[in-house]
Protein backbone atom coordinates (compact mmCIF):
# COMPACT_ATOMS: atom_id res chain seq x y z
CA UNK A 1 0.00 0.00 0.00
CA UNK A 2 2.93 2.62 0.89
CA UNK A 3 4.49 1.99 -2.07
CA UNK A 4 1.13 2.48 -4.68
CA UNK A 5 0.60 5.42 -2.76
CA UNK A 6 4.17 6.89 -2.87
CA UNK A 7 4.58 5.93 -6.20
CA UNK A 8 1.06 7.43 -7.38
CA UNK A 9 3.05 11.02 -5.34
CA UNK A 10 5.94 10.45 -7.16
CA UNK A 11 4.51 10.62 -10.36
CA UNK A 12 2.02 13.49 -9.41
CA UNK A 13 5.26 15.55 -8.49
CA UNK A 14 6.86 14.52 -12.05
CA UNK A 15 4.48 15.98 -13.96
CA UNK A 16 4.11 19.00 -11.98
CA UNK A 17 8.10 19.51 -12.33
CA UNK A 18 7.74 18.85 -16.06
CA UNK A 19 4.69 21.55 -15.99
CA UNK A 20 7.35 24.36 -14.31
CA UNK A 21 10.30 23.43 -16.25
CA UNK A 22 8.84 22.48 -19.93
CA UNK A 23 11.12 23.72 -22.33
CA UNK A 24 14.15 22.24 -20.59
CA UNK A 25 15.40 18.97 -22.85
CA UNK A 26 17.52 18.07 -19.05
CA UNK A 27 14.18 18.44 -16.91
CA UNK A 28 12.43 16.49 -19.79
CA UNK A 29 14.42 13.52 -19.40
CA UNK A 30 14.49 13.55 -15.61
CA UNK A 31 10.64 13.36 -15.71
CA UNK A 32 11.03 10.50 -18.10
CA UNK A 33 13.40 8.54 -16.02
CA UNK A 34 11.55 9.93 -12.61
CA UNK A 35 7.84 8.52 -14.52
CA UNK A 36 10.05 5.33 -15.36
CA UNK A 37 10.84 5.02 -11.63
CA UNK A 38 7.85 5.95 -10.13
CA UNK A 39 5.07 3.68 -12.67
CA UNK A 40 7.01 0.35 -13.16
CA UNK A 41 9.97 -0.31 -11.02
CA UNK A 42 7.82 0.20 -7.92
CA UNK A 43 4.73 0.36 -8.75
CA UNK A 44 3.99 -2.53 -10.82
CA UNK A 45 5.12 -5.23 -8.85
CA UNK A 46 3.26 -3.79 -5.41
CA UNK A 47 -0.17 -3.22 -7.41
CA UNK A 48 -0.30 -6.69 -8.85
CA UNK A 49 0.47 -7.85 -5.92
CA UNK A 50 -2.18 -5.89 -4.04
CA UNK A 51 -4.40 -7.47 -6.36
CA UNK A 52 -3.20 -11.04 -5.74
CA UNK A 53 -3.88 -10.26 -1.58
CA UNK A 54 -7.13 -9.71 -1.41
CA UNK A 55 -8.34 -12.44 -3.44
CA UNK A 56 -8.91 -15.77 -2.15
CA UNK A 57 -6.78 -18.82 -4.51
CA UNK A 58 -10.43 -20.06 -6.02
CA UNK A 59 -11.03 -16.16 -7.46
CA UNK A 60 -7.51 -14.92 -8.83
CA UNK A 61 -8.81 -15.27 -11.93
CA UNK A 62 -11.60 -12.99 -11.76
CA UNK A 63 -9.74 -10.70 -9.64
CA UNK A 64 -7.15 -10.18 -11.95
CA UNK A 65 -9.64 -9.87 -14.72
CA UNK A 66 -11.45 -7.15 -13.35
CA UNK A 67 -8.42 -5.45 -12.44
CA UNK A 68 -7.76 -5.18 -15.92
CA UNK A 69 -11.29 -4.28 -17.22
CA UNK A 70 -10.85 -1.10 -14.41
CA UNK A 71 -7.51 -0.52 -15.53
CA UNK A 72 -9.09 -0.20 -19.43
CA UNK A 73 -11.91 2.28 -17.95
CA UNK A 74 -9.79 4.64 -16.23
CA UNK A 75 -7.08 4.58 -18.69
CA UNK A 76 -10.30 5.16 -21.28
CA UNK A 77 -11.75 8.08 -18.52
CA UNK A 78 -8.36 9.48 -18.35
CA UNK A 79 -7.10 10.08 -21.48
CA UNK A 80 -10.55 11.51 -22.54
CA UNK A 81 -9.75 14.05 -19.33
CA UNK A 82 -5.97 14.65 -20.26
CA UNK A 83 -7.85 15.77 -24.00
CA UNK A 84 -10.40 17.64 -22.67
CA UNK A 85 -8.01 19.97 -20.62
CA UNK A 86 -5.93 19.70 -24.08
CA UNK A 87 -8.35 21.18 -25.95
CA UNK A 88 -9.47 23.94 -23.63
CA UNK A 89 -6.52 25.91 -24.77
CA UNK A 90 -5.33 27.59 -28.40
CA UNK A 91 -1.26 27.87 -27.25
CA UNK A 92 0.14 24.39 -27.64
CA UNK A 93 2.32 24.51 -25.08
CA UNK A 94 -0.33 25.87 -22.67
CA UNK A 95 -2.74 22.96 -23.50
CA UNK A 96 0.17 20.63 -22.97
CA UNK A 97 0.80 21.98 -19.56
CA UNK A 98 -3.55 21.64 -19.38
CA UNK A 99 -3.01 17.85 -20.21
CA UNK A 100 -0.23 17.06 -17.67
CA UNK A 101 -1.37 19.18 -15.13
CA UNK A 102 -4.39 17.03 -15.54
CA UNK A 103 -2.80 13.68 -15.28
CA UNK A 104 -0.83 15.12 -12.29
CA UNK A 105 -4.26 15.89 -10.28
CA UNK A 106 -5.22 12.09 -11.25
CA UNK A 107 -2.36 10.65 -9.56
CA UNK A 108 -2.79 12.50 -6.28
CA UNK A 109 -6.76 11.74 -6.53
CA UNK A 110 -5.62 7.67 -7.18
CA UNK A 111 -3.34 8.33 -4.31
CA UNK A 112 -5.92 9.45 -2.00
CA UNK A 113 -8.72 7.00 -2.45
CA UNK A 114 -5.88 3.76 -2.47
CA UNK A 115 -4.93 5.32 0.96
CA UNK A 116 -8.49 5.49 2.58
CA UNK A 117 -10.21 2.95 0.93
CA UNK A 118 -7.44 0.23 0.10
CA UNK A 119 -7.90 -2.30 3.67
CA UNK A 120 -4.28 -5.02 3.62
CA UNK A 121 -6.28 -6.82 5.88
CA UNK A 122 -8.64 -7.66 3.34
CA UNK A 123 -9.94 -11.14 2.43
CA UNK A 124 -7.28 -13.40 2.73
CA UNK A 125 -4.80 -11.40 3.85
CA UNK A 126 -6.36 -10.32 7.38
CA UNK A 127 -5.48 -14.14 8.19
CA UNK A 128 -2.29 -14.05 6.71
CA UNK A 129 -1.03 -10.81 8.58
CA UNK A 130 -1.36 -12.55 11.30
CA UNK A 131 0.86 -15.40 10.80
CA UNK A 132 3.32 -13.02 8.39
CA UNK A 133 6.44 -13.73 8.95
CA UNK A 134 9.64 -11.40 7.71
CA UNK A 135 11.05 -13.21 4.64
CA UNK A 136 14.79 -13.26 4.62
CA UNK A 137 17.02 -12.67 2.10
CA UNK A 138 17.70 -16.27 1.06
CA UNK A 139 13.72 -17.13 0.54
CA UNK A 140 14.06 -14.02 -1.87
CA UNK A 141 16.34 -15.98 -4.02
CA UNK A 142 14.59 -19.12 -4.00
CA UNK A 143 11.79 -17.58 -5.95
CA UNK A 144 14.73 -17.84 -9.03
CA UNK A 145 15.10 -21.60 -8.63
CA UNK A 146 11.01 -22.04 -8.81
CA UNK A 147 10.66 -23.97 -12.42
CA UNK A 148 6.87 -23.41 -12.02
CA UNK A 149 7.23 -19.65 -11.71
CA UNK A 150 9.31 -19.72 -15.41
CA UNK A 151 6.35 -21.17 -17.13
CA UNK A 152 4.20 -18.58 -15.63
CA UNK A 153 6.60 -15.72 -17.25
CA UNK A 154 6.46 -17.50 -20.74
CA UNK A 155 2.80 -17.76 -20.58
CA UNK A 156 3.43 -14.05 -19.65
CA UNK A 157 5.44 -13.37 -22.31
CA UNK A 158 3.83 -15.14 -24.79
CA UNK A 159 0.40 -13.31 -23.92
CA UNK A 160 2.00 -9.98 -24.01
CA UNK A 161 4.14 -10.84 -26.38
CA UNK A 162 1.10 -11.45 -28.76
CA UNK A 163 -1.15 -8.34 -27.87
CA UNK A 164 1.69 -6.00 -28.22
CA UNK A 165 2.76 -7.33 -31.65
CA UNK A 166 -1.08 -7.50 -33.07
CA UNK A 167 -0.93 -3.88 -33.55
CA UNK A 168 0.83 -4.40 -36.80
CA UNK A 169 -2.39 -5.90 -38.22
CA UNK A 170 -3.84 -2.46 -39.13
CA UNK A 171 -1.10 -1.49 -41.18
CA UNK A 172 -1.15 -5.09 -42.83
CA UNK A 173 -5.46 -4.30 -43.11
CA UNK A 174 -4.44 -1.06 -44.89
CA UNK A 175 -1.48 -1.72 -47.08
CA UNK A 176 -2.15 -5.21 -48.00
CA UNK A 177 -6.03 -6.01 -47.60
CA UNK A 178 -7.03 -2.29 -49.20
CA UNK A 179 -8.85 -1.42 -45.82
CA UNK A 180 -9.92 1.86 -45.31
CA UNK A 181 -7.42 4.12 -43.01
CA UNK A 182 -10.40 5.01 -40.78
CA UNK A 183 -11.23 1.37 -40.23
CA UNK A 184 -8.20 0.27 -39.40
CA UNK A 185 -7.95 3.01 -37.31
CA UNK A 186 -11.09 2.33 -35.07
CA UNK A 187 -10.25 -1.63 -35.02
CA UNK A 188 -7.10 -0.65 -33.65
CA UNK A 189 -8.48 1.88 -30.90
CA UNK A 190 -11.07 -1.55 -30.28
CA UNK A 191 -7.92 -3.37 -30.01
CA UNK A 192 -5.99 -1.38 -27.49
CA UNK A 193 -8.85 -0.02 -25.28
CA UNK A 194 -12.33 -1.01 -26.04
CA UNK A 195 -12.62 -4.34 -25.56
CA UNK A 196 -10.74 -4.35 -22.59
CA UNK A 197 -13.42 -3.80 -20.78
CA UNK A 198 -15.17 -7.16 -21.53
CA UNK A 199 -12.13 -9.35 -21.96
CA UNK A 200 -10.59 -8.64 -18.95
CA UNK A 201 -13.69 -9.72 -16.56
CA UNK A 202 -14.72 -12.45 -19.20
CA UNK A 203 -11.95 -14.21 -18.86
CA UNK A 204 -11.31 -14.08 -15.03
CA UNK A 205 -14.76 -15.46 -14.89
CA UNK A 206 -13.88 -18.50 -17.07
CA UNK A 207 -10.48 -18.93 -15.38
CA UNK A 208 -11.75 -19.25 -12.21
CA UNK A 209 -14.58 -21.67 -13.31
CA UNK A 210 -12.21 -23.58 -15.09
CA UNK A 211 -10.06 -23.68 -11.64
CA UNK A 212 -6.98 -23.18 -13.95
CA UNK A 213 -5.73 -19.71 -15.61
CA UNK A 214 -3.15 -21.96 -17.72
CA UNK A 215 -6.26 -24.15 -19.46
CA UNK A 216 -8.08 -20.67 -20.22
CA UNK A 217 -4.80 -19.22 -21.90
CA UNK A 218 -4.55 -22.38 -24.33
CA UNK A 219 -8.32 -21.95 -25.44
CA UNK A 220 -7.28 -18.39 -25.93
CA UNK A 221 -4.37 -19.59 -27.86
CA UNK A 222 -5.86 -21.77 -30.09
CA UNK A 223 -8.51 -18.86 -31.08
CA UNK A 224 -5.65 -16.42 -31.80
CA UNK A 225 -3.78 -19.27 -33.30
CA UNK A 226 -6.53 -19.85 -36.20
CA UNK A 227 -7.49 -16.11 -36.03
CA UNK A 228 -3.93 -15.36 -37.55
CA UNK A 229 -4.07 -18.00 -39.99
CA UNK A 230 -7.00 -17.07 -41.75
CA UNK A 231 -6.19 -13.15 -41.60
CA UNK A 232 -2.83 -14.60 -43.32
CA UNK A 233 -5.24 -16.32 -45.98
CA UNK A 234 -7.23 -13.80 -46.34
CA UNK A 235 -8.02 -12.63 -50.02
CA UNK A 236 -10.24 -9.33 -51.46
CA UNK A 237 -13.93 -9.92 -51.95
CA UNK A 238 -17.14 -7.68 -50.66
CA UNK A 239 -17.56 -9.55 -48.10
CA UNK A 240 -13.88 -9.42 -46.50
CA UNK A 241 -14.88 -6.26 -44.64
CA UNK A 242 -17.28 -7.59 -42.43
CA UNK A 243 -15.07 -11.22 -41.81
CA UNK A 244 -12.43 -9.02 -41.05
CA UNK A 245 -14.11 -6.55 -38.70
CA UNK A 246 -16.10 -9.86 -36.44
CA UNK A 247 -12.39 -11.64 -36.34
CA UNK A 248 -10.46 -8.21 -35.10
CA UNK A 249 -13.09 -7.97 -32.61
CA UNK A 250 -12.94 -11.94 -31.44
CA UNK A 251 -9.01 -11.94 -31.58
CA UNK A 252 -9.08 -8.63 -29.61
CA UNK A 253 -11.59 -10.15 -26.58
CA UNK A 254 -9.55 -13.38 -26.67
CA UNK A 255 -6.34 -11.49 -26.23
CA UNK A 256 -7.98 -9.96 -23.18
CA UNK A 257 -9.41 -13.15 -21.88
CA UNK A 258 -5.49 -14.10 -21.65
CA UNK A 259 -3.62 -11.02 -20.74
CA UNK A 260 -6.11 -10.12 -17.51
CA UNK A 261 -5.95 -13.51 -16.20
CA UNK A 262 -1.97 -14.02 -17.05
CA UNK A 263 -0.71 -12.73 -13.50
CA UNK A 264 -3.04 -15.25 -12.19
CA UNK A 265 -0.69 -17.96 -13.51
CA UNK A 266 1.65 -16.86 -10.84
CA UNK A 267 -0.36 -18.05 -7.74
CA UNK A 268 -1.23 -21.42 -10.16
CA UNK A 269 2.43 -21.90 -9.67
CA UNK A 270 2.40 -21.95 -6.17
CA UNK A 271 4.15 -18.98 -5.08
CA UNK A 272 3.70 -18.22 -1.65
CA UNK A 273 2.56 -14.72 -1.23
CA UNK A 274 4.92 -13.28 0.84
CA UNK A 275 7.17 -13.54 -2.27
CA UNK A 276 4.78 -12.18 -4.52
CA UNK A 277 6.76 -9.25 -5.07
CA UNK A 278 9.98 -10.75 -5.92
CA UNK A 279 8.18 -12.92 -8.45
CA UNK A 280 6.37 -10.55 -10.13
CA UNK A 281 9.15 -8.74 -10.89
CA UNK A 282 10.44 -11.15 -12.16
CA UNK A 283 7.71 -11.86 -14.66
CA UNK A 284 7.77 -8.57 -15.45
CA UNK A 285 11.30 -8.48 -16.69
CA UNK A 286 10.76 -11.52 -18.72
CA UNK A 287 7.51 -10.93 -19.69
CA UNK A 288 6.70 -7.18 -20.01
CA UNK A 289 9.72 -5.69 -20.18
CA UNK A 290 11.59 -8.19 -22.98
CA UNK A 291 8.58 -7.98 -25.31
CA UNK A 292 8.58 -4.70 -25.00
CA UNK A 293 12.16 -4.01 -26.11
CA UNK A 294 12.86 -6.20 -29.08
CA UNK A 295 9.93 -6.93 -30.54
CA UNK A 296 8.77 -3.82 -31.39
CA UNK A 297 11.97 -3.33 -33.51
CA UNK A 298 12.47 -6.75 -34.83
CA UNK A 299 9.21 -7.03 -36.22
CA UNK A 300 9.19 -3.47 -37.44
CA UNK A 301 12.72 -4.23 -39.10
CA UNK A 302 11.35 -7.59 -40.88
CA UNK A 303 8.75 -5.11 -42.72
CA UNK A 304 11.73 -2.52 -43.48
CA UNK A 305 13.67 -5.08 -44.88
CA UNK A 306 11.35 -7.90 -47.07
CA UNK A 307 8.88 -5.29 -47.19
CA UNK A 308 4.88 -6.77 -47.40
CA UNK A 309 6.31 -9.99 -47.22
CA UNK A 310 7.37 -9.18 -43.74
CA UNK A 311 3.87 -9.75 -42.73
CA UNK A 312 4.62 -13.03 -43.27
CA UNK A 313 7.16 -13.59 -40.87
CA UNK A 314 5.22 -11.83 -38.37
CA UNK A 315 2.25 -13.70 -38.37
CA UNK A 316 4.51 -16.87 -38.20
CA UNK A 317 6.27 -15.31 -35.36
CA UNK A 318 2.69 -14.53 -33.90
CA UNK A 319 1.45 -18.53 -34.03
CA UNK A 320 4.65 -19.47 -32.66
CA UNK A 321 3.79 -17.69 -29.86
CA UNK A 322 1.03 -19.33 -29.48
CA UNK A 323 2.32 -22.42 -29.64
CA UNK A 324 5.15 -22.07 -27.20
CA UNK A 325 2.70 -21.04 -24.94
CA UNK A 326 0.15 -23.75 -25.30
CA UNK A 327 3.44 -25.74 -24.12
CA UNK A 328 3.92 -23.84 -21.37
CA UNK A 329 0.17 -23.94 -20.21
CA UNK A 330 0.17 -27.72 -20.49
CA UNK A 331 3.13 -28.46 -18.34
CA UNK A 332 1.94 -25.75 -15.91
CA UNK A 333 -0.76 -28.06 -15.65
CA UNK A 334 0.30 -31.06 -15.51
CA UNK A 335 3.40 -30.15 -12.79
CA UNK A 336 0.61 -28.89 -10.45
CA UNK A 337 -0.85 -32.28 -10.79
CA UNK A 338 1.89 -34.02 -9.51
CA UNK A 339 2.21 -31.47 -6.99
CA UNK A 340 -1.26 -31.59 -6.00
CA UNK A 341 -0.84 -35.44 -5.66
CA UNK A 342 2.30 -35.69 -3.66
CA UNK A 343 0.21 -33.55 -1.07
Amino acid sequence: KGIIVGSAFLNAAACFFFVFTIGNYVCAVITWVVSAIAGVTAFWAAILKAVRMISPKEEQGRAYGFWEGVCGLSATLGNFAALYAYSRFDDSVASLKAAVVSMGIMCVIGAVLVWILYKEEMAEAQNEAASAKKVSIRETFAVFKMPRLYLSCIIIFCTYGFFSSQTFLTPYFTNVLGAAVTFSGILAIMRSYGLKLVGGPIGGVIADRLHSPSKLAIGCYAVMFLSVVYIANASGGSHLITILTALSLLLATVCFMARGTMWATIDEADVPKELSGTAISVASIIGFNLPDTFLPPLLGSWLDRYGNQGYIYIFIFLCSLCVVGTAAGIVMIRTGKTVADKR
